[in-house]
């Protein structure tokens, strides 16, 4: 199962502790045309999750570092 935009952004902000609701419209639609995001929603949420898990740092979660993460294969953890 992949994941899809709007759950790479989901997950982003649940991970970064950022309410979703602060974007505005236009935040949202340039946060989606990242090219991070289409590599990232095209990854299992599981892989998804557990990468985003590993390299997220307080409230900073670097599009490229996930992608990294996610690219690297790292082991989904039980």
């Amino acid at each position: 199962m992949r994941s899809g935009p709007q759950v790479v952004f989901e997950v982003w902000c649940r991970l970064t502790g950022t309410d979703p609701q602060e974007f505005d419209a236009e935040e949202r639609e340039a946060f989606l045309a990242r090219p991070q995001v289409d590599e990232l929603a095209r990854t299992p949420y599981p892989v998804l999750l557990n990468a985003g898990v590993r390299v997220a740092r307080r409230d900073s979660l670097p599009l490229e570092r996930w992608l990294g993460a996610v690219r690297a294969g790292q082991p989904i953890s039980a």
